[in-house]
């Protein structure tokens, strides 16, 4: 069982803003079971210039196995909630059901959701994480991702294939860490309640281990 406080200069998910620039604090618990089964919870809340104000909710559930080799399987289900100061005027939610692989410094994961935001809306989300040290307590990381929609109901518009990747690097300092991600996404990614952005991001972060 462990905890992460940690606090972002903004908040993005997938390629699109989630706090238009403001900046972030979030909570993580998270517990693995010897058997395998593993859960966690993140909250986040932003500060915009009115004070500030609650962002979001994740619940995450699953299962994974180890084989031979150093291959690991797992198995899960994903449960957002964001309120109505996230990209909307309104509280938004989706679920998602996922099978990942990963070995070593890569992984992979399939995501398929029933309600990706709207109700109706099937969608298919690919992505491949990895890492490395270059040096001792350093890491880089990167990660690409796309969104595939499978159904989508006749009444929302403008819903296509979409993609990701994000870059970063993590410096260790005792139980507090560093962050400095670079992100981007899909050129229609780059929005915030209706207002157009720079589509690539420059966040940076700090985490501390409780």
């Amino acid at each position: 069982m462990g905890a992460t406080v940690s606090i972002f200069s903004q908040a993005t998910f997938r390629g699109y803003s989630l706090s238009d620039g403001h900046p972030v604090a979030q909570l993580d618990f998270g517990y693995d079971d010897p058997t395998g089964i593993y859960g966690a919870i993140s909250a986040s809340g932003m500060l915009r210039d009115d004070g500030p104000k609650p962002l979001g909710l994740v619940l995450n559930a699953g299962y994974a196995t180890h084989l031979k080799g150093g291959t690991i399987l797992d198995v899960g289900a994903i449960h957002s909630r964001y309120s109505r100061y996230s990209t909307s005027d309104r509280s938004n939610s989706y679920t998602e059901f996922y099978a990942g692989v990963g070995h070593k410094w890569v992984s992979s994961r399939l995501y398929l959701s029933p309600h990706y935001f709207e109700a109706g809306v099937w969608t298919l989300y690919g992505e491949v994480n990895g890492n490395f040290s270059p040096a001792r307590k350093w890491t880089v990381d990167g990660h690409v991702g796309m969104l595939v929609p499978l159904r989508t109901p006749a009444d929302v518009q403008g819903f296509g294939t979409e993609y990701d990747w994000r870059v970063g690097v993590t410096r260790e300092l005792g139980p507090v860490s560093l962050h400095l991600v670079w992100t981007d996404g899909s050129p229609d990614n780059h929005s915030y309640r209706g207002r157009e952005h720079a589509g690539s991001a420059l966040i940076a972060g700090a985490s501390l281990v409780l």
